[in-house]
């Protein structure tokens, strides 16, 4: 697993697994991971299956219908039957304190949140576009943590590859929720601005007073490095996602 454990916040901790997949053809698992994206199912079903060999046989992976909303949902009330939980409960993050539970989420250019807290041993995951980020689904996911006893001196996140905003061209009715947001934002032609989601959530995670130390931002644009990850924008509207995941063991 060490090789798509791509975030050094958590190389430190030996109870976490935690990272993002790819679409490089010379890994097992390249192909989308996204069931409801409209390519064939058992197709996915089966590059699914490839990845669940790299980790234990009693592991269970849990992902929810995104639907850009900042809806977080505990899983630790339910029973995980299946290898993979089939749900049609929509939701754009989990948490949980289970171990060998791997919390899912699916995107291509979105920002994927992966958080732990190593002392209530609390995990969760968020996914965000510009739509979860402005209902700040940020501030959602670490609240939902600290009903589970997680704190916020102690949280570490990850930010995923994302799309960045040498790429992330936006129109007025979208950049007009960010314009507080200076560092995130920049203003490139009439009614036309260039957009940074990851930038924008970290500032809302230090408002949280979330450590910047604790914070890592991955540098990745997804439709820069389009040849690795899948890019929604790039590619005109593609099918394929990749993963963000995270587990305690």
């Amino acid at each position: 697993m060490k090789k798509w454990q791509i975030y050094e916040i958590f190389n430190s901790l030996n109870n976490v697994l935690a990272g993002s997949t790819t679409k490089k053809p010379n890994e097992p698992y390249s192909y989308s991971l996204a069931i409801h994206t409209g390519e064939k199912v058992e197709k996915i079903e089966l590059n699914r299956k490839k990845f669940e060999k790299y980790f234990p046989d009693d592991f269970k992976f849990v992902s929810f219908l995104q639907i850009h909303s900042d809806i977080i949902i505990d899983i630790d009330s339910f029973k995980l039957t299946e290898k993979w939980h089939k749900s049609s409960i929509k939701a754009d993050g989990i948490v949980t304190t289970k171990k060998g539970v791997v919390l899912c989420i699916l995107t291509a250019d979105c920002l994927a949140l992966l958080a732990h807290d190593p002392i209530s041993k609390t995990i969760g995951i968020a996914h965000a576009g510009w739509r979860g980020t402005h209902k700040n689904i940020a501030k959602k996911l670490i609240e939902k943590m600290q009903k589970k006893g997680a704190k916020t001196e102690n949280i570490k996140i990850a930010l995923s590859p994302s799309i960045k905003s040498c790429c992330y061209e936006i129109g007025e009715e979208v950049a007009k929720n960010f314009m507080h947001f200076k560092e995130a934002l920049v203003q490139t032609g009439e009614k036309k601005w260039h957009l940074d989601i990851s930038i924008v959530n970290k500032l809302q995670l230090m408002d949280l007073n979330i450590k910047e130390e604790n914070i890592e931002v991955s540098t990745i644009c997804t439709s820069c490095k389009n040849k690795d990850y899948f890019s929604y924008r790039k590619e005109c509207g593609c099918s394929g996602r990749f993963l963000n995941f995270i587990a305690l063991i």
